[in-house]
């Protein structure tokens, strides 16, 4: 099944280009399609239903501020709102309608009164962010600075800083972006550098004002910039709208279908170890999953009923929201934010607040520690209700921002239609106006009762001590500003006085901002650190730990005292200072760093996230962590250490340094312990194939053989343990065919189990031998259906086994129907000419017939009563491979509990015509190694050092740059087209029950 989400443009576009050229839409009158008419701004506040405790205030609305959606207050407290009156279908209107507001509170009273439009004519204008007396402003492609020169409250000046978001969409083209996908959310960071979403349609960046520079990807990742010299560069996220840090400076975004994820590490950490490749940074942490179920108040929209009614009886095209229900999950999730003010009761400071603007409502997710991570569950007595919801359809709640006076800020569109165009029939669409509402949009706040107005803020007068002094304001808002405001100025007096908070303040946050304060100027030092790395806080300590990372690169090692110090948290009881750490060690080649990664190897084990930082760090010296641990049995005795030993072991044989590869050799020949032994010649073995050698070329005098023989016994012996069976099966890969052929083509026999059928083909399919070939296809007959296809898989890889297996479905000894769509997909695109020619013969030139004729003869499915019995059979015979549903299946496009919502028609189309509209992140890709083999897949992540492909069964495949002979975008989606091979109307509509009505979750 290909991946699917209701707002990604490969389903979206459906609803435009697909089943209207075959099947007319049912038509309906005005009279069918009664308008939600608006609420007006003086009974707006009486649709809302607000948690206890809380009330709702309206801070501005039309005409002073309309379709707000992103905000940033001045020192002063002036309010820069986005207003993107384009939205959705008028990005090419001359002129441009996008505007950026400024809004101003006169007289005090928590309400602004005077508006005044600061920039116009902005296409598609989607963040802001104040600076130095101006405004960066995000309209792709485009950063622009702009700023009132003269005082007149108009922007005089108006440059183009940076450009080229959203440029993979080559050439530039306006009528392709998904102007649910731009880039968004500018927040200060505690680096002070700008911080920015770069949403899903990433781009390659440059400074308009340096074009000689390279371009910055942002394919995948989100972007930060020096307001003061313009560097530029890429960052962890790749959220869609929403972007928020918490007080500690830990990254949250969200994207429409999982509302909230947390960004594990920084960019920079990833080109760190060019012998390990570190897993993807973004980090789903939702306890009730991250299409979570919400509760709106609001009624469901005259059209949308309609709609809805006309796709579940088949009458016409696109998503059966809910299965039938339009609402009570998250589609459309947008805004995360962190609370960080200080008006709402403690319980409330950095709780997670995440908008549904689709469902009229603001929700509230409460932070708890996992380990390194966090995990985000709702409020005891929020298990039912939301912390905020409107009974008004118009409430479009988008974005948020920490104001000021300590309250939580809500943009609110103000539209009746907040549904992306493509997704709308034509003969409702035309019904409706787009545009209703690009003259309205509200602005409210949310506070406790009891809440009374403090005296706004007039910081660009305020001392360089005053502005000190703030950072120990318990309001994110005034520090982050006096943050700002201090670097900004650069004024080398704040030295001493932020020496003095440093020492005396007793706020942690204080002394933490202290610090950056300090960086910021130039002037922090390693006196300041060692004192930091002392604080009793651990807040300060790690960032202590973070901030120490500078001072290694200039003196090749960190100085004795501070290296001393910070080596001496390894043992730190804070878990966060420990990980912190595990990276900052990575900056420095002190031979006595690998004691202090050591020490947390042995706390941390059990953390995935800490053993990648700690192997993030051993780019050099990983040949002496793994004789320091494999012999520690405090190590050995923690759940996680056989495969950290597995990920140390690959390292060391992906560098392929001698010393350290007879070093692991001599203690794998004196290891008895078959499960630690194992894993650990596995990674080594894997690590040398990276590096183009092997075990048995490094392993001349034979040091592994009493090994590798006991490998043999066990892998063959039914009465292995099933675990150590496999992992014997997966080392005996690592020798040569001469070797290990004969063993593992006995396990292939009918007798064993499929996990041991499918571990000796991976394992097979390892060895460039000719013979392969001849092992897999004469045990054909004896291997189950299901491992037919890992079968299929492995004769793929090399084009001699392509061509043997070609042979062998010729002599019928492989039936043609075991070469999946995927694989056919591929081969009739070889890019040799011999494959290429013969699978075309074989199996057929690809359809003549458009997809939208297939289309066309599947419509009836969408009519036929479905039997979900028959649609499980058919999902896991066709869909298993890329779709998780619950335990079942794999997960390389999204898990269907998450998209089920998307409705038969749209499904149907996906199906069958998968390569209508590839989003980029889909594209299937096609790696050639120096090696011979040919692998293909989605990127699921990629490094400056690698490329992990995710493929057909979930199987993730790490390639290194290095061993890539070519690696070529296919064009196509990996869901291939022809899936419906063999199945009839009935077979579809079974198939269309099972994944959209079902209760498959029981099954």
């Amino acid at each position: 099944m290909k991946p699917c989400s209701k707002w990604r443009v490969a389903l979206a576009l459906f609803l435009v280009f697909s089943l209207r050229a075959f099947a007319a839409e049912p038509e309906v009158s005005d009279q069918d399609l009664p308008r939600v008419l608006p609420t007006e701004p003086d009974k707006a506040l009486s649709t809302f239903q607000v948690k206890k405790g809380f009330r709702l205030e309206l801070v501005a609305a039309e005409p002073l501020v309309v379709d707000p959606i992103a905000m940033s207050f001045d020192e002063d407290g002036r309010l820069f709102v986005v207003e993107m009156r384009d939205y959705s279908e008028r990005r090419n209107e001359t002129p441009h309608l996008g505007r950026i507001r400024m809004l101003e509170d006169t007289d005090g009273d928590g309400r602004f009164d005077k508006s005044t439009v600061y920039v116009d004519k902005l296409p598609w204008p989607t963040a802001v962010f104040c600076y130095n007396g101006g405004v960066f402003v995000g309209a792709t492609p485009d950063i622009l600075y702009c700023k009132d020169m003269n005082g007149d409250g108009v922007a005089d000046t108006r440059e183009v800083v940076f450009t080229g978001f959203a440029s993979d969409y080559a050439p530039f083209e306006t009528n392709r972006l998904n102007v649910q996908a731009l880039m968004n959310s500018f927040n200060w960071g505690l680096d002070n550098r700008i911080h920015g979403s770069a949403s899903m349609s990433g781009g390659k960046v440059v400074c308009a004002r340096q074009p000689g520079n390279a371009p910055v990807d942002l394919r995948g990742k989100d972007f930060s910039f020096d307001p003061r010299t313009l560097d530029f560069r890429a960052e962890s996220g790749g959220g869609q709208h929403g972007m928020s840090f918490d007080n500690r400076g830990r990254k949250f975004v969200c994207s429409n279908s999982d509302h909230i994820q947390l960004v594990m590490y920084e960019d920079r950490y990833l080109a760190r170890n060019p012998y390990f490749t570190m897993p993807p940074p973004r980090m789903s942490i939702a306890a009730d999953g991250p299409a979570a179920e919400v509760f709106r108040i609001s009624p469901d929209e005259p059209w949308r009923v309609i709609r809805t009614r006309w796709r579940v009886t088949g009458l016409a095209t696109g998503p059966v929201e809910g299965g039938g229900r339009p609402s009570g999950y998250f589609t459309g999730a947008t805004g995360a934010t962190i609370y960080r003010g200080d008006a709402f009761p403690e319980d409330y400071r950095e709780n997670a607040f995440i908008a549904d603007c689709g469902s009229n409502l603001v929700h509230r997710k409460k932070l708890y520690p996992d380990g390194v991570g966090l995990v985000a569950r709702r409020a005891e007595d929020e298990q039912k209700t939301e912390f905020l919801a409107s009974r008004d359809n118009w409430f479009r709640p988008v974005q948020f921002a920490n104001a000021p006076d300590g309250t939580l800020y809500i943009a609110d569109m103000y539209r009746e239609v907040i549904e992306h165009p493509w997704s709308l029939p034509e003969s409702i669409k035309k019904h409706l106006d787009l545009n209703s509402g690009n003259d309205r949009g509200r602005i409210y706040r949310v506070v406790p009762e009891g809440f009374k107005q403090p005296k706004l803020p007039h910081l660009s007068d305020a001392t360089t001590q005053e502005l000190v002094a703030l950072l120990e304001s318990p309001n994110g808002w005034h520090r982050d500003t006096a943050a700002r405001l201090l670097c900004e100025r650069q004024d080398k007096s704040a030295v001493s006085s932020l020496e003095k908070l440093f020492k005396t303040s007793k706020s942690p946050l204080a002394r933490m901002h202290a610090l950056y304060g300090l960086d910021g100027l130039g002037a922090l030092s390693q006196t300041h650190l060692l004192k930091a790395l002392n604080d009793h806080d651990a807040l300060v300590r790690e960032h202590a730990v973070r901030l120490t990372e500078q001072f290694a690169p200039r003196t090749d090692a960190i100085t004795r005292p501070l290296w001393k110090k910070a080596a001496s948290l390894s043992r730190d009881p804070d878990i966060r200072v420990r990980y912190q750490l595990a990276f900052a060690l990575g900056q420095s080649k002190n031979p006595a760093r690998i004691k202090a990664l050591a020490e947390i190897a042995r706390h941390d084990a059990d953390d995935r996230w800490m053993r990648a930082a700690v192997l993030n760090s051993l780019k050099y010296g990983a040949g002496e962590m793994f004789r320091e641990l494999i012999g520690d049995a405090r190590f050995r005795g923690s759940h996680g250490a056989p495969e950290f030993l597995r990920q140390l072991a690959g390292v060391i044989g992906t560098k392929n340094d001698p010393v350290d590869v007879g070093a692991v050799l001599n203690v794998l020949a004196n290891n008895a312990d078959s499960d630690v032994e194992f894993l650990s010649a596995r990674g080594l073995g894997d690590g040398l194939r990276n590096a183009g050698s092997s075990l048995g070329g490094v392993d001349a005098a034979g040091k592994l053989k009493s090994m590798f023989a006991r490998a043999a016994t066990m892998a063959g012996d039914a009465r292995t343990p099933g675990r150590t069976r496999i992992q014997a099966i997966q080392l005996l890969a690592l020798t040569s065919f001469d070797r290990a052929g004969g063993t593992l083509s006995s396990l292939l026999g009918s007798a064993q189990s499929e996990p041991v059928q499918e571990a000796a083909l991976e394992a097979l399919g390892k060895f460039a031998d000719s013979r392969v070939s001849e092992a897999v296809l004469t045990n054909w007959h004896r291997l189950t259906a299901r491992v037919r296809g890992e079968g299929v898989a492995v004769m793929l890889t090399r084009p001699e086994r392509t061509l043997a297996l070609f042979k062998a479905i010729e002599q019928r000894t492989v039936s043609p129907s075991e070469v999946t769509a995927q694989q056919l997909q591929m081969l009739r695109g070889h890019r040799d000419p011999r494959i290429r020619e013969q699978a075309i013969r074989l199996f057929g030139a690809k359809p003549t017939a458009g997809r939208d004729e297939v289309v066309k003869t599947f419509l009836p499915a969408l009519q036929l009563r479905g039997d979900p019995v028959n649609g499980k059979r058919i999902y896991l015979e066709r869909c298993a491979t890329c779709h998780r549903i619950g335990s079942q299946g794999n997960a390389v496009g999204p898990d269907l509990m998450t998209v089920k919502t998307a409705g038969k028609a749209t499904l149907l189309v996906n199906i069958l015509d998968p390569n209508r509209e590839v989003a980029p992140g889909y594209l299937n890709y096609t790696v050639d190694t120096k090696s011979g083999e040919s692998l293909s897949g989605l990127i699921a992540s990629e490094s400056a050092t690698s490329v992990t492909l995710r493929g057909p069964n979930g199987t993730g495949t790490v390639v290194l740059r290095s061993q890539i002979a070519r690696l070529q975008p296919s064009g196509q989606s990996l869901m291939p087209e022809g899936l419906e091979a063999g199945l009839t109307p009935q077979d579809m509509s079974d198939l269309l029950e099972f994944l959209v009505v079902a209760d498959y979750s029981a099954r």
